[in-house]
């Protein structure tokens, strides 16, 4: 029997009261929630949650059940527990986390998957050894090693009791797991077993998935195969916008979905004025045609597009005086403080140039299997850098004894080896000295990261993943110095150029703490005024490209190709990246467009997206 509906609350909207009876059916509805920018996407997932736990949750919990939640970082999931005052009915965590905890009972399986894997492996890189040209090449010695690792590996897998994962931890054991071997052995379990699939039914009745636009591929596509074959015991509800769409591992026919599912919308843009959302409109126009509308109290906001030449000597005197003309324009003097405004970039590689990190950042970025991970923080090197070493150099610095303790014995084995050390008090006055001569090294000079990890491991205080500890070694040939997309090796080598200032620059700016923001940090958030800046030459264009967005540059073949085949593009992907960054502004955007082109770019502007008033040459 279907039981009475509820009293909504006040701040419930008609999309939040669908989604809600869809859940509250007797037979669950799936469905993908369309939520463009700012209309309250997360409110209604939190809306719906909060109503859920009050008058539906032991619908899904009388057999043991759960809700889950997957959001896409820990500060999203720390709000949402924090709203639903941490009821143990509900699961909340990221894809990463989430997943380890379906897998992790599953040893014999994971075995399984890791020996099939490394012997995948182990096979690719025998055949590229035996293809390289030069035998005492980086990238065969690289090879070299790698296979070592890998049959070394192989042959302790069967020795390992219990695998183990630790997404912030970094730390090079052996049975440890990272973040891609997770993903992929969730997506596969779910995909092919059905113990794994009762369990995830049984366990999580119910599953929403925020940002899904962004969730990968194959765990999304597993988890729409289970729910369509236990339709009436397994509900799926995903949230999120197409235009949104950042990393490539996304699932690009997401809005194709079953024909059973739901497809609610929420089409009223509750963050931007008027003028800010008929831009963010014609931004997105040419993509899906889908139009937002403001509020019912919306202002009429401001908008403006400062054209400035690309070879300009001084950014930041252009940047300043658009802050004051803003200023004028929009009567708010807080355009002219320097916490006043949101500064919104066109891409990280900008960041890394501005926030002076990029000897560190620009070699990896330029890795596209090691992409994703120094854009948001993640993998087993990143995760050791930020978590470990960092904090390690800034507890030498401030003398705290207790926390250079702590780190150097989760990162090092080091009880274990003390209690094998025939002299326990002269081991630990080893160390104490160690500690010593590494900062009186750090008090000298700005230490690269190399001499820095040289140090930490001639002194034994941590133990550094493989890929590092092969890194710090290697030397590089000329042809690979000049590489524009080196492999993972080579990347690393050059990153490790970097000084210990830029890496605790680009610490700060994972953590949102540097003043610099993109398309990936500001997802989800909102500014009163946001100056976006376009600089295609301080970027580097390997992944967006504003001057072909805004007519300054003609599009390439394969960039028409891609188009006419519906394939993701540099200009599609600049112009969701674009639709974000202005999406963010609550009362007023200026746009800095730095252009070998101005006229071009006046010309198209004019003919698109701005009036006459609106753009400004520099």
């Amino acid at each position: 029997m279907s039981k009475l509906t509820p009293n909504f609350p006040e701040h419930f909207d008609d999309v939040d009261k669908e989604i809600y009876h869809y859940l509250s059916s007797d037979v669950p509805s799936s469905f993908l929630l369309f939520a463009g920018a700012g209309s309250g996407k997360t409110r209604t997932l939190v809306n719906v949650l909060e109503l859920i736990k009050k008058s539906d949750i032991q619908k899904y919990t009388y057999t043991g059940g759960k809700v889950a939640v997957i959001t896409y970082t820990n500060a999203a999931c720390d709000e949402i527990k924090h709203r639903l005052n941490y009821d143990p009915a509900f699961s909340v965590s990221t894809i990463h986390s989430f997943a380890w905890e379906l897998i992790k009972p599953f040893n014999e399986d994971i075995r399984n998957f890791l020996k099939v894997r490394l012997l995948e492996q182990i096979q690719d890189l025998k055949l590229k050894i035996s293809k390289a040209k030069d035998i005492n090449g980086i990238t065969a010695q690289r090879n070299i090693r790698s296979l070592d690792s890998k049959e070394k590996r192989l042959e302790k897998i069967d020795s390992i009791v219990e695998f183990s994962y630790s997404p912030a931890g970094g730390r090079p054991e052996r049975d440890a797991l990272n973040h891609p071997e997770v993903i992929a052995m969730a997506a596969q379990f779910i995909s092919e077993q059905s113990l794994m699939q009762s369990l995830l039914i049984n366990r999580f009745p119910l599953l929403l998935i925020d940002e899904s636009q962004d969730t990968n591929k194959d765990f999304i596509t597993a988890l729409i195969k289970v729910q369509q074959a236990n339709k009436s015991k397994f509900a799926l509800g995903l949230f999120g916008d197409m235009m949104q769409r950042i990393y490539g591992g996304g699932k690009e026919d997401l809005d194709k979905t079953p024909p059973d599912w739901k497809k609610p919308a929420k089409y009223i843009n509750y963050r931007s004025p008027k003028r800010i959302i008929n831009l963010v409109n014609a931004i997105r126009k040419e993509v899906d045609g889908i139009e937002q509308k403001p509020r019912e109290n919306a202002s009429i906001g401001a908008v403006r597009l400062f054209i400035v030449r690309s070879d300009v000597a001084d950014k930041k005197t252009v940047e300043d005086a658009v802050r004051l003309e803003m200023s004028k324009i929009t009567r708010d003097e807080e355009w002219i403080e320097t916490n006043g405004v949101k500064n919104l970039i066109l891409e990280h590689a900008m960041a890394a140039e501005r926030g002076n990190f990029d000897s560190f950042f620009l070699p990896l970025a330029r890795n596209q299997k090691l992409r994703d991970s120094v854009l948001d923080g993640t993998s087993s090197e990143i995760s050791f850098i930020l978590n470990q070493i960092i904090p390690l150099v800034q507890a030498i610095n401030t003398n705290d004894a207790f926390e250079i303790a702590r780190i150097v014995k989760n990162g090092n084995n080091f009880l274990n080896k003390l209690e094998t050390s025939e002299n326990p008090i002269s081991f630990l006055g080893e160390a104490d000295k160690n500690i010593e001569k590494v900062k009186a090294q750090l008090s000298e000079k700005d230490l690269t990261i190399r001499e820095l990890l040289l140090l930490i491991s001639d002194y034994n205080l941590l133990e550094l993943p493989e890929m590092l500890q092969l890194a710090i070694q290697a030397t590089i040939s000329s042809d690979e110095e000049e590489e524009t997309k080196p492999d993972e090796l080579v990347a690393w080598v050059k990153a490790m150029r970097a000084t210990i200032t830029q890496i605790e620059a680009y610490s700060d700016y994972v953590i949102q703490e540097s003043g610099f923001g993109t398309h990936q940090g500001v997802k989800g958030l909102e500014f009163d005024r946001v100056m976006a800046i376009l600089d295609d030459e301080s970027a580097g264009g390997f992944l967006f490209k504003y001057e072909k967005l805004l007519g300054a540059e003609p599009l390439s073949p394969t960039d028409l190709k891609n188009q006419k085949d519906g394939k993701d593009s540099t200009p599609l992907r600049t112009r969701r990246l674009f639709y974000v960054i202005c999406s963010r502004a609550e009362k007023s955007l200026a746009i800095v467009a730095y252009t070998k082109n101005p006229q071009a770019v006046r010309k198209y502007a004019l003919e698109s997206w701005f009036t006459d008033n609106e753009v400004i040459l520099i």
